[in-house]
């Protein structure tokens, strides 16, 4: 047998949890940043597409959260962080298709229908696999998982219809007119 006895002990206050949440908040916001930069400079006018459909996709995810009460949590940010790659990636992969059809001298309206027909399979398997995990997660998980579950799959929903819908949308309206020779993407 042997003596039991307190080597250290700590406590730890309600500031450490928003402190998390601020930080969490900033890493998001600056990394939102680097990646709207990128954006704009890399395809340009196309670049300004998604980046209004990325900030649709954040404030129609927020508008889903406060109506339903949620509260934002640690892994709740991560969800939405998460969420902004994958948004990322859908419009990425729409602008490359639209280039390789551009590269096959189609007529400008022509590459865009085509793009978004190509890449609709590929953004819509790969989000629907992950709804597919998230909803195990939120039917497995306790606690943050179910946070992180919670707004994963409602940011998967939103950023597949500002990516598919809402850019299409756009796209469709600026390439509209007949005489319009370029793209810029």
């Amino acid at each position: 047998p042997t003596d039991v006895f307190i080597a250290e002990e700590r406590t730890v206050g309600p500031s450490l949890g928003s402190d998390s949440i601020r930080m969490g908040v900033n890493a998001a916001l600056y990394g939102s940043i680097l990646v709207v930069i990128f954006i704009i400079i890399y395809y340009r006018m196309s670049g300004f597409v998604t980046v209004a459909a990325l900030v649709s996709n954040i404030i129609i995810l927020m508008a889903v959260l406060a109506q339903f009460d949620l509260v934002l949590t640690l892994p709740g940010i991560a969800g939405i962080i998460l969420t902004v790659g994958m948004a990322v990636d859908a419009n990425v992969l729409i602008n490359e298709r639209i280039r390789e059809e551009l590269r096959k001298n189609k007529t400008i309206r022509a590459s865009v229908q085509s793009g978004y027909a190509n890449a609709t399979r590929t953004i819509v398997d790969a989000n629907v696999t992950t709804l597919i995990a998230g909803g195990i997660l939120l039917w497995f998980g306790t606690g943050p998982i179910k946070g992180f579950a919670v707004t994963l799959s409602i940011g998967i929903l939103t950023s597949m219809f500002t990516a598919l819908v809402m850019t299409r949308v756009i796209m469709e309206l600026m390439t509209r007119t007949q005489g319009k020779q370029k793209m810029s993407i």
